[in-house]
């Protein structure tokens, strides 16, 4: 006869409501944004800890080969992660897993049972509101005390934030944005990748980009196509994405000291902190990542900012003009694992 005493339930009881806690936490790290909304990552829960590792399925290897922006989501989905679990008053301890042998990484929350207060931020609210927006800004300079907020977010000093907001600077910087794109496009592996993650049906899709708001559509892939200096489409889409450059009232880089995988996982989270700071003041940011693509229009992007640090992410920000439809998530029972 097996006899459980009331201190054996209480423990099972604690630890199955940690577990729920925990798990509760989700709905909102799958809020991070991801490259090409990719989404890269699962979920190992346990009965007192999370884990949030790479999907290496969900890579893009040609147009992110070096796994930058892979990495940085992840880093961004544990950003989420902090200000839910602050929010709901669950204490944690975040560590890396780094294993460069292995190929084994991994962001580790080891949860306590005891609770502490909740932390009320505008940063909670404001994973529901942040979405990136590829439309027009409005023509309105960012407030002083909004760039202050920004450039008091804490970061490690691995990390480096960089923002233009001169007028003339954001006009000689969209001309290398213009450059990089029309370089970028005209390298067939890379757009053939950006097309397998364009959507054409938010509503049944669980990942990609949506095409409408792109303004683009399924491309048709050929040879010819990418070897014409002046194809007109190509030029007008790269003339779109300087002006949408041009008229921001603000760019920012983002740049780590390193390409390590310890620095990606920080400069995600610093993004999305970033991010949700801007989305609490109700803008919005759009990336213009061509030009870190590739290893020469990234290092001029990094001379341009006159930044000695390697080059991660690049984006404009603003106040939006059109509020587009949230992109699509994956459902949380494709992402557990036990």
């Amino acid at each position: 006869m097996i006899v459980v005493t009331t201190a054996v339930v209480t423990l099972l009881n604690q630890t199955m409501k940690l577990k729920n806690q925990i798990k509760s936490l989700l709905k909102y790290v799958l809020l991070a944004p991801s490259g090409y909304n990719s989404q890269p990552w699962k979920f190992k829960l346990g009965d007192d800890s999370l884990e949030i590792l790479p999907d290496y399925d969900r890579a893009r290897i040609n147009t992110d080969p070096d796994y930058r922006e892979f990495f940085m989501s992840l880093g961004a989905a544990a950003a989420n992660l902090q200000v839910s679990a602050d929010h709901f008053g669950l204490a944690y301890e975040k560590s890396y897993r780094l294993d460069n042998q292995k190929n084994d990484y991994a962001i580790i929350f080891k949860f306590s049972k005891e609770n502490i207060p909740p932390t009320y931020s505008p940063l909670f609210s404001a994973i529901k509101t942040r979405h990136t927006n590829r439309f027009p800004y409005e023509n309105i300079n960012i407030s002083k005390n909004i760039l202050a907020d920004l450039k008091k977010i804490p970061h490690r000093d691995s990390i480096e934030l960089n923002l233009i907001t001169r007028p003339g600077d954001i006009t000689s910087f969209s001309k290398l944005i213009r450059k990089s794109i029309l370089a970028w496009h005209r390298n067939q592996l890379m757009v053939e990748e950006l097309e397998t993650w364009l959507r054409d049906d938010l509503e049944i899709s669980k990942d990609g980009l949506p095409t409408s708001v792109l303004s683009l559509y399924k491309l048709g892939i050929n040879a010819k196509y990418f070897l014409l200096k002046d194809d007109p489409d190509l030029v007008n889409r790269s003339l779109h994405h300087q002006n949408l450059a041009k008229n921001a009232p603000a760019l920012g880089l983002i740049s780590t000291k390193s390409d390590t995988v310890e620095d990606l996982f920080s400069a995600g989270e610093f993004f999305e902190l970033f991010f949700l700071t801007l989305a609490a003041h109700g803008l919005t940011l759009d990336f213009f990542n061509h030009p870190l693509t590739m290893n020469k229009t990234r290092q001029e992007t990094a001379k341009a900012f006159s930044s000695h640090f390697l080059s991660q992410l690049l984006f404009r920000f603003g106040s939006p003009t059109i509020i587009p439809p949230r992109t699509p998530r994956r459902p949380l029972r494709d992402l557990i694992i036990s």
